[in-house]
């Protein structure tokens, strides 16, 4: 049995034993389990890394570390991370987007790589990008993956009603945290309506009464008014593609779609034919 196996049948006994007892405790232990990126993983400082001017700041208590390159540019461009990920990952963009002149900030997230924390959730995301906005920013130019993705577009658009000079690039972006807890309740087997109220409580709590379908790229999208390009695999397996084809449909004239196979979650954001379709988006 892999690990991660493992781990998801030791945490799913715990909250059935935890049901038997407390159905409040249990939808509790859930919704922390739920915001809890597993093996989180730091890495070496790479010579791209190091080439960077380190940045830090607080969000929530939480030490977030991040880097800077090419301070002084005149655009300006922030990079954002998805779930169990880190900047490393994305540090081959770095050249290219010197290149182009930019300015580039980006952040390991709350509970991620190097920054400290434990748990994640849209709330605490949404406000960290908010937070190195008002602080590095205003930002010309996002490019988000995945859970980055959600932050982002939520953070532009309470903060930024005029964004319609801005360009985000979307690596499969986590399109519904509803979706997101729905799935990760049926991994569960969280069937308990008692208990999964309890965990749905936790966002209302945390949120000044929003449920989680606030948490939504669909919903703010007529108020979105940004340059989109939107990239999706149709093979992936943690975002599926079913979301974004159907927003897809709706026509948006600001949003570009670019579906691709076999690519994978990660993938999509390596592949060689792809990121000539980001750069070609931004120098457009």
């Amino acid at each position: 049995m892999k690990l991660q196996n493992f781990i998801k049948a030791g945490l799913k006994t715990q909250i059935s034993l935890l049901a038997l007892f407390s159905k409040r405790k249990a939808g509790n232990k859930a919704f922390n389990i739920f915001c809890t990126p597993f093996g989180k993983t730091t890495y070496a400082a790479t010579a791209v890394l190091q080439s960077a001017e380190a940045l830090q700041m607080t969000c929530n208590g939480m030490l977030l570390r991040g880097y800077r390159w090419n301070k002084g540019a005149p655009e300006k461009l922030l990079i954002a991370h998805g779930f169990r990920s880190h900047t490393q990952r994305f540090e081959h963009l770095i050249p290219h987007l010197i290149e182009r002149n930019y300015e580039i900030v980006a952040f390991d997230a709350p509970a991620h790589g190097l920054s400290a924390g434990k748990r994640i959730n849209a709330i605490d995301y949404t406000k960290a990008i908010s937070l190195i906005t008002s602080r590095y920013g205003p930002f010309d130019v996002y490019v988000a993956h995945s859970f980055g993705g959600l932050a982002v577009v939520l953070s532009v658009v309470a903060e930024q009603a005029q964004n319609e000079n801005k360009k985000i690039v979307l690596f499969a972006p986590a399109t519904n945290a509803q979706t997101l807890a729905t799935t990760f309740l049926k991994a569960m087997a969280i069937t308990d309506p008692s208990t999964q109220k309890h965990f749905y409580n936790n966002v209302t709590r945390l949120s000044n009464g929003k449920n989680l379908d606030w948490f939504s790229i669909e919903r703010c999208l007529p108020d979105l008014r940004s340059p989109v390009l939107w990239i999706q695999d149709q093979s992936d397996q943690i975002i599926p593609a079913a979301e974004a084809l159907t927003i897809s449909d709706l026509r948006y004239p600001n949003i570009e779609f670019l579906f691709t196979e076999d690519l994978g979650h990660s993938g999509i954001y390596r592949d060689a034919a792809v990121l000539n379709k980001v750069y070609a988006f931004l120098d457009s």
